[in-house]
């Protein structure tokens, strides 16, 4: 009996069709933090089983609506059709067959316990990342393979036009399908990884991933990050970066890492636009303004500098970061945001891109839920990245009611508009439950049973065998009493609807 098979016939009878009809219970800003304050402020480990208590109620619930996506029609390629997303799907499985293996995490002993299952959690959401990458290029490469099929037959196209690798090839439609599909799947990985990484935070690092920022001194970071990318890559001093401001002291509540995250993608962008419009065989081929740069070295550089403008506003935080660096033509907007169709500055060498494409993907996609680690992942990736980037930042500055925009002065450069949103009690923009794809799962659900049809000899060591006590576990009535309760509201008093005040905290 595989792994697949044990942690499916460890789970309670219907249990994944139950918790795919669930709603997820979504959080806001302000939530997260007083819990974690409280947390931290009570100097006890027992604070930290009342969110404990509430991530083992809620992850089955976030878990199976990931798995209800990646069984769903949304698509024009059948994705259960694809060995790859089977893997991933049947990793869905096992995750929520452990958690809800688990008992209740209602003592100190118990939450230990539990935080060692989500640090094993946290590292498969990074394989199966990873192996999200490599199926999102066998995606692409079929639905490139069918446009180029049609391409053929309706224009008569010739056999080296259908093996060409150029993504332009899939229609605005189907590209707009993937749009969707990827941006539902990411931003419901990015709900949940936010929640274990909160709570190993708390548990293993003493600290909040939900904080008091100061955009500013985020936003220098960002800038010596890219900087150092920028000038690795092109082997001389990178852009200057102008910082203007008329309040240096401006703090919101937000995730740290998002922040320096969305910021990085987008000085990185402009300085590769600047760096590319503005280079020559390595030599720049005009002067331009230029100051110091951030961290106080002393070269500099002779290109155009990037321009960062950081203003308060009553109902948002916006961060402008203005580049001379060409700009993009109207009818490539779009594709700023598509996952296949992302436009490219002229870099001067392809062959780096091609390169490090299939890197830069996994780095991109793997990075999405590591948001407990001190490292940031992201910035190891090379300057010319996947395409990914754009897409995933905006999806990160709305999950808390922020935006991402982009206005392009083709001929002249770019300017890019990040807004934080001052409501700290707007919940997370997690997707709600699609009724419609609740008949795919339970094919699934029907296909996989079938698939993990054992005889007498293996049900009787799963009955017997190591794996009786855990089944049994998963079984018993506090489990399934807990599980059914999810509907009706929340043990913690946290569930809400979506136009609801935010909940009061539950006392510890």
């Amino acid at each position: 009996m595989n792994k697949t098979q044990a942690a499916f016939h460890a789970l309670p009878t219907d249990l994944v069709s139950k918790l795919c009809r669930t709603k997820a219970t979504r959080l806001s800003l302000k939530q997260m933090y007083s819990l974690g304050r409280h947390v931290l402020e009570s100097k006890s480990q027992s604070a930290l089983v009342i969110p404990a208590v509430f991530l083992y109620q809620e992850l089955p619930i976030r878990l199976s609506h990931a798995l209800k996506l990646l069984n769903s029609t949304l698509l024009p390629v059948n994705m259960t059709d694809m060995p790859t997303f089977q893997q991933v799907a049947r990793s869905y499985v096992e995750d929520i067959s452990l958690v809800t293996q688990m008992p209740k995490p209602s003592t100190p002993k118990l939450e230990e316990e539990f935080t060692a299952l989500l640090r094993n959690l946290e590292q498969r959401h990074k394989v199966k990342m990873l192996a999200i990458s490599q199926g999102f290029r066998e995606l692409v490469a079929s639905v490139q393979g069918q446009c180029a099929q049609q391409d053929k037959v309706l224009s008569g196209c010739s056999s080296s036009a259908k093996g060409s690798s150029n993504s332009r090839c899939i229609d605005p439609e189907t590209d707009k399908a993937i749009q969707s599909f990827f941006n539902r799947f990411y931003t419901i990985n990015l709900g949940t990884r936010l929640l274990i990484g909160e709570h190993l935070a708390l548990h293993d690092r003493g600290l909040n991933l939900v904080q008091r920022v100061n955009p500013l001194s985020i936003s220098k970071q960002a800038i010596r990050d890219a900087q150092r990318v920028c000038a690795a890559h092109y082997g001389q001093p990178a852009p200057s970066v102008l910082i203007q401001t008329p309040n240096p002291d401006i703090s919101a509540t937000y995730v740290d890492e998002f922040l320096h995250r969305n910021i990085y993608e987008l000085l990185k962008n402009s300085m590769r636009a600047t760096c590319d419009a503005h280079l020559r065989d390595g030599s720049p081929v005009m002067m331009g303004l230029s100051s110091e740069r951030e961290g106080g070295a002393t070269a500099r550089s002779a290109m155009p500098p990037v321009t960062l403008t950081l203003v308060d506003g009553g109902e948002d935080v916006t961060i402008k970061i203005m580049d001379q660096g060409g700009g993009l033509a109207m009818s490539d907007m779009d594709n700023i945001w598509s996952y296949v169709n992302s436009v490219k500055s002229r870099p001067p060498s392809q062959d780096v891109i091609s390169s490090n494409m299939s890197a830069s993907t996994a780095d991109s996609l793997a990075a999405m839920g590591g948001v407990a680690s001190e490292a940031k992942d992201y910035l190891d990736s090379p300057l010319h990245g996947s395409g990914h980037g754009l897409p995933l930042a905006r999806l990160i500055a709305r999950y808390f009611g922020g935006d991402l925009s982009l206005i392009s002065m083709e001929g002249y450069g770019t300017d890019s508009y990040l807004s934080l949103y001052r409501n700290d009690d707007h919940l997370e923009n997690f997707p709600e439950v699609d009724e419609e794809m609740q008949a795919e799962v339970d094919v699934f659900v029907n296909e996989l049973m079938d698939d993990c049809s054992v005889d007498q000899h293996s049900l009787l060591q799963l009955k017997t065998g190591p794996l009786a006590a855990s089944a049994a576990v998963s079984a018993s009535p506090e489990i399934l009493s807990s599980v059914n309760h999810v509907p009706a509201g929340m043990a913690l008093g946290l569930r809400q609807a979506s136009s609801a005040a935010p909940a009061n905290l539950p006392a510890s």
